[in-house]
């Protein structure tokens, strides 16, 4: 028997194991971030007792989107790892930082991130009582123009330097409404974010940022902290926008995982969270609203690409676009690859801005020729958007805008030789929809040129030249690839002189350019009066 004492004490001993073993089975109350969504008239971020509140605009944590009520608020459950953005709506922009990068998102790390080669996220604190989105007023046409990066990957800022004068000098003032980097922003180098962003914030237009494979912390224990670093610059690895009548989807597919060697290393892969994002998000886009999906790793690359297809087949107007191969390719996408849409889905593997890694010769600036393994130019492109058509322009680095192919036939031929060298024509953005002619002197019909899977004779040149007078220190130039803008053809036998070669392109989408160069043909057995010198 108990006392009277021992027995308060034991009643009180069992309420608390029971309490305890309640508040174990009792999960923790969620963790709610409200906020609203407004029109900030005097531009000074906060919301005012007088500013327009929105509704209808959507919110999201990366699994749920939710739209803003009558008073432009909206509730979404969070954890102390998470971050809220705001899907801009069209006809609106979002707050600019200094380096012109959109200000979209609110991250909620109390503890910040973990500790990092590359500093991560700072601790934030408390949540905020109301996380609120400004959003400002903008003309957004129906035909707009986007300037898409692949591959900037600058290894420091000597070649941050490159990026400035080789691609973005020229690109100053451009009208377009925003530009786009395609995943490997930097190499390896986190560091290199800073000095890179304030470079193409010159731009002077709105520029977001897609992961990639090169911008993640190496050092981290587990998939969810490698983004640590980007997520400082850039926000969510993956989101979405309008603009104008179309609807931008930016998406993260590098994963992290043990690979054979039994190491953490990056594999591509979108993952199941972000698919269900995708869902939803396009559940909220009319059908036939034009999509335009954005990575880093190619489409078909990722061993989930499946789970893309079936959420955008059905969709007549959506085309994706990515990076990382360091080549420029348009690709059809269809039935043999998995893809059971009407018509096959276009995919664009991107100019990349460091083409070859920046190498190879330099010219007169300092800057390495970095043309790319399948012949191309290192470069950018824009892409054009008018509803639901669109058409890409490649743009070389320090190239004429016009210049959009280049011939490869020798300045000057014996005529005994003309039948055993062929005529390649790169054409920059050609594909297999492009078809290409040419014709000498600006007489007689077009004849068609063959398309050729084999590799680029012009850069073929330059990979012999590289081998044969290496540069200490540099890296050593890409190794050739075939092309698949590489167009040949055998050229008739032409009388000794000087002689145009004319070649005509109709590209993907149904435009015409035109390339020019001269060939001197010699006859060794002609007298001096032939013209012959």
């Amino acid at each position: 028997m108990y006392g009277t004492k021992s027995l308060v004490t034991f009643i009180a001993l069992v309420t608390l194991s029971q309490f305890d073993t309640l508040a174990q089975q009792t999960p923790a109350k969620p963790l709610i971030a409200r906020g609203r969504v407004f029109i900030d008239v005097d531009e000074d971020g906060k919301c005012g007792a007088n500013e327009t509140l929105m509704k209808g605009v959507r919110v999201s944590n990366g699994r749920d989107i939710v739209l803003t009520n009558e008073r432009g608020e909206y509730e979404l459950e969070i954890t102390n790892d998470s971050i809220v953005f705001v899907i801009k709506p069209s006809g609106y922009r979002t707050p600019l930082s200094r380096e012109n990068l959109p200000k979209f998102f609110y991250i909620h790390k109390p503890d910040g991130s973990p500790k990092l080669m590359y500093p991560g996220v700072a601790p934030t604190g408390p949540l905020p009582q109301s996380i609120d989105f400004p959003l400002y007023a903008q003309e957004e046409p129906n035909t707009f123009r986007v300037i898409l990066f692949g591959d900037t990957q600058p290894r420091d800022d000597k070649e941050v330097d490159y990026i400035a004068e080789d691609v973005v000098a020229d690109l100053i003032g451009e009208k377009a409404a925003f530009g786009v980097s395609l995943g490997d922003i930097v190499f390896d180098n986190l560091n290199v974010f800073e000095p890179l962003n304030e470079t193409i914030g010159l731009i002077g237009i709105p520029w977001h940022n897609v992961i990639g494979n090169h911008d993640i912390n190496t050092d981290a224990s587990e998939r969810r902290f490698i983004n640590e670093t980007f997520e400082r610059h850039y926000g969510p690895s993956f989101y979405s926008f309008d603009f104008g009548q179309v609807h931008f989807v930016v998406l993260d597919n590098i994963d992290w995982r043990t690979n054979a060697e039994g190491k953490l290393a990056f594999a591509p892969g979108f993952g199941a969270e972000q698919l269900a994002f995708l869902e939803k998000d396009l559940q909220l886009c009319p059908e036939s609203q034009m999509v335009v999906l954005m990575m880093h790793v190619p489409l078909k690359s990722n061993p989930d690409t499946a789970g893309i297809f079936r959420l955008i087949e059905k969709r007549p107007f959506c085309i994706s676009i990515s990076g990382h191969l360091h080549l420029h390719q348009h690709q059809f996408l269809s039935e043999a690859d998995g893809w059971k849409g009407a018509k096959p889905h276009h995919h664009i593997i991107n100019v990349t801005v460091s083409g070859s890694w920046w190498t190879g010769k330099k010219d007169e600036r300092g800057i390495p020729h970095a043309t790319m393994a399948d012949g191309a130019p290192n470069g950018s492109s824009i892409i054009t958007f008018d509803g639901q058509n669109y058409f890409l322009d490649y743009v070389a680095a320090g190239l004429d805008r016009g210049k959009q192919m280049r011939i490869e036939y020798p300045a000057v031929i014996e005529k005994t030789k003309m039948a055993e060298t062929p005529l390649y024509v790169n054409v920059f953005d050609g594909s297999d929809r492009s078809q290409v002619f040419y014709r000498f002197d600006r007489q007689g019909e077009w004849i068609s040129l063959k398309k050729a899977d084999e590799v680029d004779p012009f850069f073929k040149r330059l990979y012999e030249e590289s081998l044969a007078s290496p540069v200490p220190n540099e890296p050593a130039l890409t190794k050739p690839v075939n092309s698949t803008h590489l167009w040949r053809g055998d050229v008739l036998q032409l009388a000794a002189g000087v002689h145009l070669i004319e070649v005509k392109t109709i590209d993907t989408f149904g435009r015409t350019f035109f390339a020019h160069r001269s060939v001197r043909v010699e006859d060794p057995v002609a007298s001096p009066s032939s013209g012959t010198r």
